[in-house]
């Protein structure tokens, strides 16, 4: 099939274009954006209908920029610049091992102090345009749809902790053979382990936000019936195991077809 998207568009257009993305993790992400879109349209839905409410929060308004969010803006350009230019000033390497390369501990120093640099500074510039002489605080309302991102951003790194989690459980020989490949390497998902530790987070953050834990439950359940069959979709396309075994039977006559 085609493990990545270079292989598709080769076949479909007979243009090679050395491009590190896989089929699979390709669909992945437009299942996720699908699930939050849908999620969206339910959250909106629900309050319409009078089963979930929008809540007040104090938010300080006009204040500079702290030392805390400043490093943090630092340590993850730092991150993004030094695996990103190593892997531009390495493309081939990469498009070959785009895994390796993202996972490994090799990068650009100077790539990362310059993009952290200068998302550093680009904080600081926006709290300096929003700044007062006295900051100031404000009650403001806040719509459940309006916590989409949130939800989903703790769906993605809950769900993908616990399939990592659990499949090494499934396979702890294998983990006692390589602790830190298990761990850290794309493969190796066990669905089911997602789906419970991210359905316990989900329900944990929207309880903690006013929403019942059935509720949720229910303005979920559109969106990760669409994203599964995505993400299935994505199985099939990079040809990843879901074909089960060859099936030597004879076909069914009801199946087959008079000439």
């Amino acid at each position: 099939m085609y493990p990545t998207i270079s292989d598709l568009i080769l076949d479909l257009f007979g243009i090679n274009i050395p491009l590190p993305i896989q089929s699979f993790g390709f669909m992945m992400a437009i299942a996720f954006l699908v699930a939050a879109y849908t999620l969206q349209l339910e959250l909106k839905r629900k309050e319409k209908e009078g089963l979930i409410f929008s809540f007040t929060k104090q938010i300080v308004k006009g204040k500079p920029a702290s030392s805390g969010e400043l490093i943090s803006s630092f340590f993850i350009g730092f991150v993004l610049g030094y695996k990103l230019s190593f892997a531009f000033l390495n493309y081939d390497l990469f498009v070959q091992d785009t895994q390796g390369v993202l996972l490994s501990t090799e990068g650009n120093f100077l790539g990362g102090l310059l993009v952290g640099g200068v998302m550093a500074y680009m904080q600081y510039r926006e709290f300096e345009k929003q700044r007062l002489p006295v900051p100031i605080t404000e009650t403001v309302v806040v719509h459940p749809y309006e916590l989409v991102s949130n939800i989903t951003i703790i769906a993605a790194i809950s769900g993908i902790l616990g399939a990592k989690i659990f499949h090494n459980l499934e396979n702890l020989h294998e983990f006692e053979v390589d602790p830190i490949g298990a761990l850290f390497s794309f493969s190796g998902l066990t669905m089911y382990g997602g789906l419970i530790v991210a359905t316990i987070a989900v329900m944990r953050y929207s309880y903690k936000h006013g929403i019942h834990p059935m509720v949720i439950a229910d303005i979920c359940a559109p969106g990760l019936m669409l994203a599964y069959g995505i993400g299935r979709i994505g199985c099939q396309i990079s040809g990843d195991g879901d074909w089960g075994i060859v099936n030597l039977a004879s076909k069914p006559e009801m199946f087959i077809m008079d000439a």
